[in-house]
């Protein structure tokens, strides 16, 4: 169980306060020498840790031949001091929730390379089980390196019901004839090659180049690209 003293300084007294508080209960109504040597503190800062208590309204004073004596007011005002602790935080909670509500989104990037790389992404899709969207897409080199791994891929998409809604080329020269799967096309002269996958709150990248999957998880991102996407869906064309 947790001394007299600890539960004090927890609630809020210091550790001079609370040994001052302490001495009062002790020695009832005292001058600060007598709370100097009961507390064993130096005698200039009895004054300061007394004037905190005061303030706090668990210590009073009366005057006797000039000389102020000090007292410790009943235990109850603890109950007051901590209510009126507790209506200080409702006041302020509303605002407390409002500057939590900005607190910054979860943001990460990482880099998984070769097939392992390629497979942890295929998967985190398919956790995820939201529907992918897909710009700059050259479904021939997916299918040239990653045949095996998207075909495995392709029937778990299958189960779970998740759709992709792929931007490619005019002039592709393979797409995949999966009804989960829907393709528009942007004229070659619009179309940038840079593969990006649009899930959930992530943005990925491919680069068949240096056999490299760039995940970044941020909503805002994610929401950027698929305001992105939305407009080159708009104006791409349903069939070549």
């Amino acid at each position: 169980m947790a001394s007299k003293e600890t539960i004090l300084q927890e609630l809020g007294l210091s550790e001079g306060e609370t040994k001052v508080y302490l001495a009062l209960l002790k020695l009832g109504s005292s001058n600060v020498h007598k709370i100097k040597e009961e507390a064993n503190i130096h005698r200039t800062t009895v004054y300061d840790f007394v004037d905190k208590l005061i303030d706090k309204g668990l210590v009073s004073y009366v005057l006797k031949n000039g000389v102020k004596h000090f007292k410790a007011n009943n235990v109850d005002k603890l109950k007051d001091y901590l209510s009126e602790k507790q209506d200080k935080l409702k006041d302020i909670l509303p605002d407390l929730q409002k500057l939590q509500s900005f607190i910054k989104e979860d943001f990460s990037v990482e880099v998984h390379e070769g097939k392992e790389g390629f497979k942890y992404w295929l998967n985190l899709i398919l956790k995820e089980g939201k529907d992918v969207f897909g710009i700059g897409i050259e479904e021939s080199e997916y299918n040239e390196k990653y045949h095996y791994e998207l075909e495995n891929y392709f029937k778990k998409e299958v189960e779970l019901g998740i759709k992709e809604h792929i931007i490619t080329r005019k002039s592709a020269k393979f797409v995949y004839s999966n009804k989960n799967l829907e393709y528009r096309y942007l004229p070659d002269e619009f179309f940038s090659p840079t593969h990006i996958i649009i899930f959930s709150d992530y943005v990925t990248i491919q680069s068949f180049q240096n056999s490299a999957t760039i995940i970044i998880k941020s909503k805002s991102f994610s929401d950027s690209y698929m305001k992105h996407f939305n407009h080159l869906w708009s104006i791409a064309e349903k069939k070549p």
